[in-house]
């Protein structure tokens, strides 16, 4: 028994287009390939960005408390140098004396950290709440004594 088959016709590529589309693409790239042995000289252009300088210092009027922390791991408060072990002592009679008074840490660029992480959990132990402390990382300024005239 012999079935009927269907005579198709071969599958033909036209391959006209591909050559256009060939051609396109091969124009393409040689016009916008860089010639990497001449170098383009491009226009500089002068951008002006704002600087911290021209903007308005607005004062917050809020004093706070400053826990200065050499590089030594010393401390002291406000000026008053505070004994190794007493930063949290100092801070509770700070907050009772000067309530409501925001904490700023004044931190050396070379104190260790384990002394910032002690001053900072004396001060969450002291009463500090987490949003009243404001950290400086920065040299700690002497005190400017009154030159005499």
């Amino acid at each position: 028994m012999e079935f009927h088959r269907v005579n198709r016709k071969p599958v033909t590529v036209s391959i006209v287009p591909l050559i256009d589309i060939l051609v396109t693409l091969l124009f393409f790239f040689i016009v916008t390939m860089n010639d990497l042995t001449e170098k383009i000289p491009r226009p500089e252009i002068q951008v002006s960005l704002p600087s911290a300088h021209s903007l308005a210092v607005k004062s917050s009027g809020v004093t706070r408390s400053t826990l200065s922390l050499a590089a030594d791991g010393s401390s002291e408060l406000d000026g008053l140098k505070i004994p190794h072990g007493f930063i949290k002592e100092y801070l509770i009679a700070n907050l009772e004396k000067r309530a409501g008074l925001k904490l700023a840490l004044r931190v050396d660029k070379n104190c260790p950290f384990q002394a910032i992480l002690e001053c900072h959990s004396a001060a969450l132990d002291a009463g500090y709440h987490e949003n009243e402390i404001y950290y400086l990382v920065d040299q700690p300024q002497a005190p400017s004594k009154p030159s005499a005239p």
